[in-house]
């Protein structure tokens, strides 16, 4: 009598290898994930953080009278006092009304403003400096207003050496009318 041999019931190499490699592409789809989201994160606090300089800036400007130009003193987290110009002029434009960051710092209209993490799990606390920009416009007959553009940026970011995707922050307020 002849006995039925069972089969070896169990994975073979080919199977093997074909679990493994798409087990691979999943947990490296998942790793791109997770780098994604903390660049983002990234991304999304220099924008944050660039945004407050820039509006440092345009809220002193904001305050003054549009028919006067003073020359007023900001001071950043690290202590450091920036004379801010209130004189119409200042960082060249581009056609769209942006800060042209190909061109010079104009002296005066420009400033770089550190900002402090005062996060408490951190010693000595983190700086980030920004560089800050402005340009001043009177509009209106006989001066009645001001239209100020301040834009903010990374240094590090305009060298390439970070994201170099993150785009300097503009923003725009008209004083006065």
């Amino acid at each position: 009598m002849m006995m039925n041999r069972h089969k070896n019931k169990g994975f073979s190499l080919i199977e093997l290898t074909v679990a493994m490699f798409i087990l691979t592409v999943g947990v490296l789809g998942g790793m791109t994930m997770i780098i994604m989201g903390m660049t983002r994160n990234n991304t999304n606090r220099v924008d944050t953080t660039a945004t407050n300089a820039a509006q440092a800036v345009l809220e002193e400007v904001a305050g003054t009278p549009p028919n006067s130009n003073p020359q007023l003193a900001i001071t950043d987290c690290a202590g450091t006092n920036f004379v801010v110009s209130t004189t119409p002029g200042g960082a060249q434009l581009l056609a769209n009304g942006d800060i042209d960051w190909s061109q010079p710092a104009v002296p005066g209209y420009q400033m770089n403003y550190a900002v402090c993490n005062n996060d408490a799990t951190t010693k000595n606390g983190l700086q980030t400096v920004y560089d800050v920009r402005w340009h001043v416009t009177s509009i209106g007959a006989g001066n009645v207003g001001k239209l100020v553009v301040v834009s903010a940026r990374q240094p590090f970011v305009a060298l390439n050496q970070g994201i170099g995707s993150i785009t300097p922050v503009t923003l725009r307020t008209i004083v006065g009318m």
